[in-house]
């Protein structure tokens, strides 16, 4: 109940943490994994929403993204179960914010793109990749978006880890690259 009570209360405020600085990003092993900061979280009908900033070269990034509530387990006693979620995640745009996330993306994968914007608003099936179902506020959970049309395909891992108010995009492949800027812009 306490922590119930917690959860309601912290739900729509602002973080007050500092917003992550990813001006001199390094890649891991060669992949390209972007931290961003929570800045803000709200309750919506059928989803948590989460705006998500870093700070690229004195500006300000972001993105928001939607979480489906009522998430059950991906895995159950090691076997999938749950695993796909239609709708499961959505990024909405932020404008001017969420074109440069997209640029520095671009960027950062070399693919020489200028003037990129990313679309309104996109909705996107996502593999549960979860023991437990989120709690939205302190645990970590991991997703797999799936970004298609008739001719490319791309998939973005986006993990969430609630204590430390962050959202991270791990990079599945580096064949996804063109083909996931490709599918996020207009």
């Amino acid at each position: 109940m306490k922590n119930l009570l917690l959860s309601i209360l912290t739900l729509g405020q602002k973080s007050s943490q500092k917003i992550i600085d990813i001006t001199n990003l390094q890649s891991t092993e060669g992949f390209i994994d972007i931290p961003l900061s929570i800045t803000d979280r709200q309750e919506a009908n059928t989803y948590f929403e989460y705006t998500v900033s870093a700070i690229l070269n004195k500006e300000k990034i972001g993105i928001t993204i939607r979480l489906k509530k009522d998430i059950p387990p991906g895995f159950v006693n090691g076997e999938p179960k749950n695993m796909f979620l239609k709708e499961g995640i959505q990024f909405v745009s932020k404008g001017k914010e969420s074109d440069a996330l997209l640029q520095f993306l671009s960027d950062k994968y070399e693919l020489n793109n200028t003037n990129l914007v990313l679309k309104d608003t996109q909705t996107f099936t996502c593999a549960n990749l979860n023991q437990e179902p989120p709690n939205y506020h302190d645990n970590k959970s991991r997703f797999k978006i799936f970004l298609e049309n008739e001719e490319d395909h791309a998939e973005l891992f986006v993990n969430f880890d609630f204590a430390k108010n962050r959202v991270y995009f791990n990079e599945k492949d580096f064949d996804y690259r063109e083909p996931l800027i490709k599918l996020l812009k207009k």
